[in-house]
């Protein structure tokens, strides 16, 4: 199998989301918004603006500020705040064509999962999903289309 270079997260760029999110009881809404990769000496960010439409409209603002991997590795931590109901820490870790990022919050008792599929240099599928404690909070299931910029690193998957 060949390698994957992943540009998401690896190269700067603006990346659209479109798609679906789904609220606690399984309600659909419509899900947009635009993600900015910016890699700076020793730290990336990625600037997260999302809008949940529906009866009760929502705009999410996140900021994420990533350590880039170090030399030979494939996986990477980050910590975000955001309009969540905690600031949250997790790994982006490289599996092949697929990102996934596991994360929490300090205490526990918000956390969840997503994953990053790799159709395209210029198309990822974004699924996940988020917990208070015990209790679904939402989850959702969104395309990310754009394409990494002119600087960036690409990581490759070992798995041939």
């Amino acid at each position: 199998m060949a390698k994957i270079e992943h540009t998401y997260l690896f190269q700067p760029g603006l990346w659209q989301v479109e798609g679906v999110y789904f609220d606690g009881k399984g309600v659909r809404h419509r899900q947009t918004g635009q993600l900015v990769v910016v890699h700076g000496p020793g730290l990336w960010t990625i600037d997260s603006t999302v809008n949940i439409s529906g009866e009760d409209t929502r705009d999410f603002q996140t900021l994420y500020e990533v350590t880039p991997p170090a030399e030979g590795l494939s996986y990477a931590e980050w910590k975000s705040a955001s309009t969540g109901p905690e600031p949250i820490y997790g790994l982006f870790v490289v599996v092949d064509d697929v990102i996934m990022m596991p994360w929490q919050s300090r205490t526990g008792s918000y956390w969840g999962q997503e994953m990053l599929a790799r159709v395209s240099d210029s198309e990822y599928l974004n699924r996940g999903f988020a917990f208070l404690k015990s209790t679904m909070v939402h989850s959702w299931s969104v395309r990310l289309s754009g394409a990494g910029g002119p600087g960036g690193s690409a990581v490759k998957s070992d798995f041939d």
